[in-house]
């Protein structure tokens, strides 16, 4: 494994079945697809390879079934040059997988069937973490809630830098912010952890957000960009215009590009930007971990020196 500052993502290692249509089918509706595809996914295993492709050095720490699919997405992520001992074999839970409907227009729907994610006990987070000994822990919430706030407080006491993504079942997650140093969320899910509607003004969902304790919150919003606060200083980047095929993983890419900027000494504006890039490059490709950029092709793309 590389000398780079090292990061410790948690989260969940799926496999994503995906068909593409005109448009997903309504309740009691069959609609005829137009194809078909087998990705590796999951949202922590995503990130963790956002972050690798993008320079960081990292481990995974989630569980997979005994199964054909947790064979190919423990493969995946070695070949990604990731840390995989801290993936548990569950014999009684498969592996997860997501069901997903991705529209002509590029929008998806998602079926989340977790599997062996909810194995993973408190015990094996702490010892992944005493043994990654990472500077940046990134986590969705998708492993157990009382494992996740163990994980969360003991790297608040070993002074590790700790990034949440809220994600998936946001409204769950509010015990968890006083041990997160940044919190990561789209704009619907900012709106469900505050319980409050879907029409509202972005900065004051952010305020309230981090009165509940994240020093900074950043509110990904899609084709209107990222708005956040480093400090005091609040930021706000709009997005280039790119050709959208498909949006499956672009917030999962935004989040590891931007936990590996931060690993790599970016302010958290800088890693804010560097994010949403990389995140826009993976819409123009169809898949979640197969659209996902290198770091070279993100700074080639756009033109950075």
């Amino acid at each position: 494994m590389s000398a780079r500052p090292r990061i410790l993502v948690a989260g969940s290692i799926n496999t994503d079945l995906v068909a593409t249509m005109a448009a997903a089918p309504g309740p009691g509706e069959t609609v005829t697809g137009t194809s078909f595809a087998i990705h590796g996914g999951g949202k922590g295993a995503n990130q963790a390879v956002s972050g690798a492709r993008c320079g960081a050095s990292g481990a995974m720490l989630g569980a997979i079934g005994t199964d054909d699919f947790g064979d190919a997405r423990l493969a995946d992520l070695r070949r990604e040059g990731i840390d995989t001992r801290w993936i548990q074999r569950s014999t009684t839970d498969p592996s997860g997988v997501a069901l997903i409907f991705v529209e002509e227009r590029g929008e998806n729907r998602i079926a989340y069937v977790p599997g062996a994610t909810a194995t993973v006990d408190t015990d094996h987070c702490l010892d992944a973490l005493t043994d990654v000994r990472p500077s940046i822990l990134l986590a969705t919430n998708e492993l157990p809630l009382q494992a996740l706030g163990l994980l969360f407080e003991r790297a608040r006491q070993q002074k590790i830098r700790t990034v949440l993504n809220a994600t998936p079942d946001p409204e769950t997650v509010q015990e968890l912010l006083p041990l997160i140093d940044i919190l990561i969320v789209n704009a619907g899910e900012a709106s469900r952890v505050l319980a409050k509607g879907d029409s509202l003004d972005p900065v004051q969902v952010m305020a309230d957000l981090g009165s509940l304790g994240p020093a900074t919150v950043i509110i990904t919003l899609g084709a209107d960009g990222v708005i956040g606060n480093d400090g005091d200083r609040p930021f706000a980047h709009r997005p280039p215009v790119v050709t959208v095929v498909d949006t499956t993983g672009a917030g999962d890419t935004f989040c590891g590009s931007f936990v590996a900027a931060l690993a790599d000494g970016d302010s958290i504006t800088e890693a804010a930007l560097f994010g949403m890039r990389a995140s826009a490059l993976a819409v123009t490709k169809s898949g979640a971990q197969s659209s996902i950029p290198t770091r070279d092709e993100v700074v080639s793309f756009f033109g950075l020196g």
